[in-house]
């Protein structure tokens, strides 16, 4: 006869009870370990990091709401289980009080710990612009202005048109009226003397302009110290002159150099209203959404909307070392600047007739108006 223990039932029951209660709340537990699973997954896929700090499956349940940072139906912050098994019923909480002296302490505090950053940007800031030197304004020596200018023909031959990944070549447009000043054929150029890639435009247009005309008064300065590829060299046309029988060149270094740190420039040659016009119309015409600098507007047909090539090709070297370093062909300084030159010749032939004939027959010359569709 099998004896039945009193209570053995509700005992099983109870076990069975507990039993299926520890088996879902193991469920709830392993989501709750990874929090968040599938939301994290879609945050993955949109490249957002989770916040610091916070589970990947969002926030925590706060005030007893149940949230993806703790699991559903067990008590938070904020609940407890009472003596007959009841939940979420809220513990009311006494809000924290601070004394009046304990503010006023932390408000001085933070008053201090503001000034203290304060001084140090401003210390830390003064010794950085005290350490960078402005960039001068001197004469162009002889020996530099003789290298720019008598670039011989074998290199121009041996440098041809270069890559584009090393020199960008400029836009074409054969369709718009000629640009004249004093019934000449005339190129145009915006500049500045802090920027950068006008510093190294400048190099290829003394050259290719030299084998049109003479220039004076070039002198030798470097762009901003504080910019984008700071200091690099150049020969500025503020102030200089141009004399030629087959072309008018009008330079505009419309800004000047920074003098105690990024953006302490002023504008130093104005446009007049038609050369803003023309620096407008065509920057809009080859797609930029404004103006800039370089530009360079060659008879209204070939133009240079921006910088030829990388002016980090120049970087660290002044400008006796650039100059002297033209007569290399296989040099990238002079791969850069000459095969710039090639092409700004061939666009400059391409308003003169092809005049003078013993610069436009050049080889190299001919290739690059080849490749320019100008031939």
């Amino acid at each position: 006869m099998s004896v039945v223990q009193p209570g053995g039932d509700q005992r099983r029951r109870g076990q069975e009870r507990a039993q299926r209660a520890g088996t879902a709340d193991g469920r709830v537990g392993d989501r709750q370990q990874r929090p968040g699973q599938a939301a994290g997954s879609r945050a993955g896929q949109a490249r957002r990091p989770p916040v610091k700090g916070q589970p990947r499956g969002g926030a925590p349940g706060r005030g007893g709401s149940p949230g993806r940072g703790q699991p559903p139906g067990r008590p938070g912050q904020g609940q407890r289980r009472d003596g007959k098994g009841r939940r979420n019923v809220p513990v009311q909480v006494a809000p924290r009080r601070f004394s009046p002296t304990t503010i006023a302490i932390g408000s001085i505090a933070l008053v201090v710990v503001v000034v203290v950053a304060l001084v140090i940007v401003k210390v830390t800031g003064s010794t950085n612009n005290s350490n960078t030197v402005a960039p001068t304004n001197t004469a162009a020596s002889a020996t530099v202005v003789s290298a720019i200018t008598n670039v011989p023909a074998s290199v121009m031959d041996a440098v041809g048109v270069p890559s584009s990944s090393m020199v960008a070549p400029p836009s074409v447009d054969k369709h718009q009226s000629l640009l004249t000043y004093n019934g000449k054929p005339g190129a145009f150029f915006v500049g500045a003397l802090f920027c950068p890639y006008c510093a190294a435009e400048r190099w290829a247009l003394i050259v290719a302009l030299s084998k049109f005309g003479t220039f004076s008064g070039l002198r030798e300065t470097t762009s901003s110290p504080w910019d984008t590829d700071p200091s690099t060299p150049t020969v500025d046309f503020y102030g200089s002159k141009y004399t030629s029988n087959y072309v008018v060149f009008k330079p505009i270094e419309n800004e000047s150099n920074d003098t105690t740190g990024l953006g302490t420039r002023h504008q130093l040659q104005p446009l007049t209203s038609q050369e803003a016009s023309l620096d407008a119309k065509y920057s809009a015409h080859f797609g930029l959404s404004s103006e800039g600098y370089p530009f360079v507007d060659i008879g209204n047909k070939v133009f240079v909307t921006g910088p030829s090539y990388d002016p980090a090709t120049l970087a660290g070297l002044n400008q006796n070392e650039v100059a002297s370093d033209l007569k290399n062909p296989s040099s990238p300084i002079t791969q850069s600047i000459v095969g710039t030159a090639n092409y700004l010749i061939a666009g400059i032939c391409s308003v003169t007739g092809a005049q003078p004939s013993s610069v436009c027959s050049v080889t190299a010359v001919q290739q690059a108006s080849h490749a320019l569709g100008l031939s």
